[in-house]
């Protein structure tokens, strides 16, 4: 999953959403979360001109179909993107 959120948060709001994002996942094996830093994105995403992306990969059995819109839901994240295999 890929995640781009908003600059302007800080360390513990980061730490706080991604801990409740492992909540809503549940059960996940071999999780990695990678912190790829802040880009300036091509076009303005909520009148933000840049954001910081994190990727995160894990493994699952079933990830609930209402992630997404719960995601959605949360301020701080501009945009994502959930793969599935």
């Amino acid at each position: 999953m890929v995640l781009l959120l908003k600059r302007d948060i800080k360390k513990e709001a980061k730490e706080k959403l991604l801990a409740d994002l492992k909540k809503l996942l549940g059960s996940v094996k071999n999780e990695k979360v990678d912190f790829l830093g802040e880009k300036k994105l091509a076009y303005p995403i909520k009148s933000e001109r840049s954001g910081e992306y994190i990727v995160m990969n894990f493994e699952s059995d079933k990830v609930s179909d209402d992630l997404a819109n719960r995601i959605l839901i949360k301020d701080e994240i501009l945009r994502h993107l959930l793969v599935r295999n």
